[in-house]
């Protein structure tokens, strides 16, 4: 009998629990552990797993957490790490729908998702010895009631993360891993409802108040799909490692391999035709070739071949970007558009937003997963492509 297949469901333990078709990305965790990065950030186009790693990471270390009957038979078990299961105090935050037309409507959504980590561990506090007489402890109920009733300013809540961390290091006498998927969400808000600038030192300080320097967190990790710049908005972070899709580093653990495509195809009675190569394949992370993992498996549950891949989060920013671009870009995108390699200077050191010009434009559409890297000449110039043909025609919806 054949597993059901995840389509829309990115938590781990679910995926898990209810035995859905899972392919193993557990040594992720082993990468993670022996990089040692104090704070990283994994960038990643929409739709490749980032979500389902992220919760993974957070079901294998979260010390509040019994884990070790959904990792069983995960690769993962068989390293010498199977023994750090459920021994870390986790902070956990998905920005992925904080979104707002206004900056209140953001500051709401915010503070939702910040106040879910703070009730899970408000539940805690009240069932072990925590002292309100502490003065982190006391900051930590004050944050509460004020995330309960949105009642803070933007400066109050910057502060929230790097408090929360303080007050889960005293308590468990341990410093807590850090994990935020789709960090940039919040930042590609504001920059498509026009209100970035308002909000540039608020995302300064919320980021780098809880990263930079954080003597009570372990160790630091965010998903997102473009760069952390070293200016501007971000000029607190430039101590973060980045792991782009050019980078050998976690290069196999978002997006399905080859051998992981001709696997999950056959165990469906499928096989990895050229029809589907063309159409999914093509993206080239590290020294993988890559297959778009949503695309693949609405293939397989549809049984035939459609342009399922919808990156609406960065349409906005991918269409404003284009319109605004120069003759020189439109010419270099018209060769990706009849199917040519094309050689172009990219900025991979910064984001879009934040430096408007062709070289980061082009490693926003790296990124985003809109062109893949065919060739690393140096570090200004690579050799790019349109990855498939599901990709070629999503282009042809934003040009038209």
């Amino acid at each position: 009998m054949q597993k059901a297949l995840p389509i829309g469901n990115d938590q781990f333990r679910i995926v898990r629990e209810k035995d859905y078709y899972y392919i193993d990305k557990t040594l992720l965790i082993k990468e993670f552990l022996e990089l040692r990065d104090t704070a990283s950030l994994i960038t990643r186009p929409r739709r490749f797993g980032k979500t389902l790693n992220m919760t993974m990471l957070r079901e294998f270390f979260d010390i509040t957490r019994d884990s070790r009957e959904i990792f069983k038979g995960l690769a993962i078990m068989d390293t010498k790490y199977a023994s750090l299961i459920n021994t870390k105090p986790v902070i956990y935050f998905s920005f992925k729908d904080c979104s707002g037309k206004t900056q209140d409507e953001l500051k709401v959504r915010l503070s939702k998702e910040i106040l879910k980590e703070y009730q899970r561990y408000a539940v805690i506090f009240e069932s072990g010895s925590q002292d309100k007489r502490d003065v982190y402890v006391r900051i930590f109920y004050n944050n509460l009631e004020k995330l309960i009733s949105c009642s803070m300013s933007f400066a109050e809540l910057s502060a929230y993360v790097e408090e929360l961390i303080r007050v889960v290091h005293d308590h468990y006498g341990a410093a807590p891993i850090l994990l935020i998927d789709e960090y940039d969400q919040p930042v590609l808000s504001s920059y498509e409802n026009g209100y970035r600038k308002e909000l540039g030192d608020f995302f300064s300080s919320f980021y780098g108040s809880a990263l930079k320097g954080n003597e009570y967190m372990d160790q630091a990790l965010l998903t997102g799909i473009q760069r952390v710049a070293k200016e501007s908005i971000f000029s607190k972070l430039n101590n973060i490692s980045i792991y782009t899709v050019i980078d050998e580093c976690y290069s196999d653990k978002f997006g399905i391999t080859k051998r992981e495509a001709e696997k999950l195809l056959c165990d469906f009675g499928m096989e990895l035709s050229a029809v589907v190569k063309e159409k999914y394949d093509g993206y080239r992370f590290g020294r993988y070739d890559i297959y778009n993992p949503w695309s693949l498996l609405c293939y397989i549950r549809k049984g035939r071949t459609e342009n399922f891949w919808v990156n609406t989060s960065t349409n906005y920013l991918v269409k404003e970007a284009v319109k605004k671009a120069d003759e020189r870009f439109r010419r270099e995108f018209d060769e990706l558009i009849e199917k040519k390699t094309v050689r172009v200077g990219i900025n991979l050191e910064t984001s879009f937003i934040e430096l408007q010009d062709n070289y980061s434009l082009w490693g926003l559409l790296v990124n985003a997963g809109y062109v893949t890297v065919e060739d690393v000449e140096d570090e200004s110039f690579m050799k790019v492509r349109i990855p498939n043909e599901e990709v070629c025609a999503e282009f042809r919806k934003i040009l038209a």
